[in-house]
């Protein structure tokens, strides 16, 4: 573990503006003593400050009094930091937080660095990434299935989980290097069904895992529901509907909505990222070239796309065009105006997106719309949740590794399945093993903790 810097940091840790308190922090070797320079105990002297207890006093630039504070300190190694770590709880608002923090660094103290406090937490053996990561998760929460997920993994749960599969992994490298220290003429058989149990084991627990970080990825950023159609299908009507109030504007005129229009709602507890696209058809102007373009675009980029069709009218190239999008892509088929006489020809559809689910609905009669909500989260579940709501959060390179030791142990599997040496065997779960270390964080890079820690507020 690398040793945390020699420095003291310092940064407000409650929200920027007037409020009743602000809290400010200060970790490093030189928190006491910069404390000692400042503060001013309205009965101990500053000597006798214990950790773990509030007191009162007054905050002061030399002769000059700031604010009347309360001041908790924490010395290392019990604190959150693992430093020793001062909290003032000032009056709230911007120009006494100012005044305080320029003070601070005044005394050798330098202003921190999003997520250093919580980085310096990791560095100090204090917390593993696992957890680090779900104390951001926490503070970003959005809705209480969020929540959930980020105290559970704040509990440990997912750390043991990757403790296990470790564990597994040692013990199978172990059966198959003793295989390896006897010499040809020896007959040493390798233990192959102990050792595939173990692997597949291992395997399915962390592609389980995978899956989880998937849900916890959608949890957390939303899925992008793009909603696409010819003209004068009803998408921009759909739009409407969802966010029970008219914020794209609906006409019977063809060709409204020339960009897209983006919103969020959340169903189930998940968060969904609207997106109403132009119609798409042959455009008639360089004006409606562009937003046929980008609404191809947004469907390209799509986790989910609504693909909405007239029941009034038969099928037209146009639809086909459409259709032709979002063949490989999840996706539902929304019939509108189904209050309307049946033209198009649902047998066509289906021949052309058999596997596509399709949804009758009526905008115009509000027919349908809570049984598209179940389809959507139905699908949205079984495509991205596996079926559930639970997730973790992982971040980008750490959810790369783990893609990365699934295929090492798939790899250790054909070799098995192939009767190859056992030299080959060890070296797919060294390698599994290695992005195992990397997971837990055991072994890591400055760009791993970059990315993780870049998403804490300041003061975190």
């Amino acid at each position: 573990m690398s040793p945390t810097p020699p420095d003291t940091i310092t940064a407000l840790a409650t929200p920027d503006g007037e409020g009743a308190i602000s809290v400010i922090r200060i970790s490093g070797p030189q928190s006491l003593s910069i404390l000692d320079g400042i503060f001013r105990p309205w009965k101990e002297s500053a000597e006798d400050i214990e950790p773990f207890r509030l007191y009162r006093g007054w905050i002061h630039d030399c002769d000059r009094d700031i604010d009347d504070v309360m001041v908790a300190v924490m010395k290392e190694p019990r604190s959150y930091t693992g430093e020793d770590l001062v909290e003032i709880y000032s009056h709230g608002g911007r120009v006494i937080s100012s005044l305080i923090l320029d003070l601070i660094t005044s005394h050798s103290a330098r202003l921190a660095n999003p997520g250093e406090f919580t980085r310096r937490a990791f560095l100090n053996g204090k917390m593993d990434l696992t957890r680090a990561e779900s104390v951001a998760w926490m503070i970003s929460a959005r809705s209480d299935e969020e929540l959930r997920s980020a105290v559970g993994q704040l509990g440990g749960g997912l750390r043991e989980r990757l403790l296990k599969i470790k564990a597994d992994l040692i013990q199978a490298l172990s059966r198959v290097e003793i295989t390896l220290d006897f010499d040809e003429h020896e007959d040493r058989q390798l233990p192959s069904r102990e050792v595939r149990g173990l692997i597949s084991s291992a395997r399915t627990e962390l592609e389980s895992i995978r899956w989880e970080a998937r849900a916890g990825g959608c949890l957390h950023d939303g899925i992008r529901v793009v909603i696409v159609g010819k003209p004068n299908v009803g998408k921009s009507s759909l739009l409407n509907t969802f966010l029970s109030q008219k914020r794209a504007i609906v006409s019977h005129e063809p060709g409204t909505t020339r960009d897209t229009i983006e919103e969020v709602i959340r169903l189930d507890g998940i968060p969904l990222r609207l997106i109403d696209t132009a119609g798409i058809r042959r455009p008639s102007g360089e004006i409606e070239r562009e937003g046929v373009e980008r609404s191809r675009d947004k469907a390209h980029d799509a986790d989910l796309v609504l693909v909405v069709l007239d029941s009034g009218t038969s099928i037209t190239e146009d639809d086909l065009k459409t259709l032709e999008l979002v063949r490989e892509k999840p996706a539902l088929l929304v019939i509108n105006k189904t209050d309307l006489p049946e033209k198009v020809d649902l047998e066509q559809i289906r021949h052309e997106l058999h596997r596509k689910k399709i949804v009758k609905i009526s905008l115009a009669k509000n027919w349908g719309i809570e049984r598209l909500r179940q389809e959507i989260i139905s699908l949205i579940r079984e495509e991205y949740m596996g079926g559930n709501s639970a997730g973790v959060m992982i971040s980008g390179r750490r959810r790369e590794a783990i893609k990365e030791s699934v295929q090492a142990l798939d790899e250790s599997l054909l070799s098995m399945d192939r009767n190859l040496s056992g030299e080959f065997i060890a070296s797919d779960l060294n390698h599994a093993l290695k992005r195992m270390k990397l997971i837990l964080g055991e072994e890591y890079g400055d760009e791993i903790l970059d990315e993780i820690f870049s998403r804490f507020c300041v003061g975190k």
